[in-house]
């Protein structure tokens, strides 16, 4: 009976013995080695301490990663050299990466480390915003960065954000400043809201393409407008006496917002017919206007009620609209 007893504490220990020895894997991020335009391979060693670990290498373009390579398994209390070849990177680009592995007692992470693919960066395209746009025609801008390999770029515009049509291709000879490009599209149809942006590459990559940017050619006539103002305060009681117009350009709602936000607005201050002051004032790209006018003393040296009147002179766009005027009082 005690020989029973002895030998059933002896499987224990061995038992619990076998479970201190297992742990978190053991791992250590190795150096890049085969490092192309858009290929490497990643190196590492993984110590499974006894329990069967699976193991991948998390990278990316910086040490928050991002990406992780395919799964492998290990298993056995010694380290083992392990490999993982990733593909489709972007060349001239510096990634971080590095070795995770866990099993069911927990993870293990290896040091951070990084690597260069070979070649020049991927250009860099950013759409500007179009000009000289009239009826038919527009001219559409954009930068473009070639990081030292020339560039094939185009144009890509048409009613929605595919598009469907494009400019030729132009080339941007390898050059160490932005350059900005400008090609002027035609036989557009009047009044009419187009979508456009800038692609460019490199020979045998993958394009990049810029930002969607939106332009609307002017329409065959300008359309109907209207103007909002209001004036504060509505009675000044002491010189000296401080007026301030505030207003807005409300253009049809067919037109996009912002479209048509160009132009003077004349505020008129009347005593009857006369004008006594005038501010001219250019409407913001929001189509709003501001402005202030300072009378040091009564007019014609009495209490007086004035008009004030806001006038828009319109633009290609918009046809000219006038306010009917707010009456405000001085002394």
């Amino acid at each position: 009976m005690r020989r029973i007893v002895l030998m059933s504490l002896a499987v224990s220990m061995l038992v619990v013995a076998a479970a201190w020895a297992a742990s978190t894997p053991a791992v250590v991020t190795g150096s890049a080695t085969a490092v192309t335009n858009s290929g490497v391979q990643l190196n590492a060693t993984v110590n499974p301490e006894g329990d069967t670990t699976v193991y991948n290498f998390e990278y990316g373009l910086t040490a928050a990663y991002g990406f992780f390579s395919g799964t492998g398994h290990a298993s056995g209390t010694k380290a083992v050299s392990v490999h993982e070849t990733l593909a489709s990177l972007y060349p001239g680009t510096l990634y971080h990466y590095r070795i995770e592995a866990n099993n069911k007692l927990g993870d293990g992470f290896g040091s951070d480390r990084t690597f260069t693919t070979t070649g020049h960066p991927l250009p860099v395209a950013v759409t500007d915003y179009a000009s000289s746009i009239s009826k038919t025609t527009a001219s559409l801008n954009g930068t473009v960065v070639t990081n030292g390999e020339t560039t094939s770029a185009y144009f890509e515009f048409g009613p929605t954000t595919t598009y469907g049509m494009q400019t030729s291709t132009f080339n941007v000879t390898a050059q160490t400043t932005p350059s900005y490009p400008s090609f002027t599209v035609q036989g557009l149809a009047p009044g009419t809201t187009f979508h456009y942006r800038l692609v460019a590459e490199h020979a045998g990559t993958t394009p990049e393409y810029g930002e969607d940017v939106t332009f609307t050619t002017v329409p065959l006539a300008p359309l109907r407008s209207r103007v909002t103002a209001h004036t504060t305060p509505v009675h000044v009681h002491h010189k000296p006496y401080l007026f301030t117009t505030i207003g807005t350009v409300v253009p049809p709602s067919s037109l996009p917002s912002g479209v048509g936000c160009t132009g003077v607005v004349t505020v008129h201050f009347l005593l009857g017919h006369r004008s006594v002051a005038t501010r001219k004032v250019s409407l913001q790209a929001n189509c709003t206007f501001g402005t202030q006018v300072l009378f040091r003393h009564l007019v014609d040296r009495r209490k007086t009620q004035l008009r004030v009147a806001a006038r828009f002179g319109g633009n290609a766009y918009l046809r000219p609209a006038s306010t009917k005027g707010q009456r405000v009082k001085l002394g």
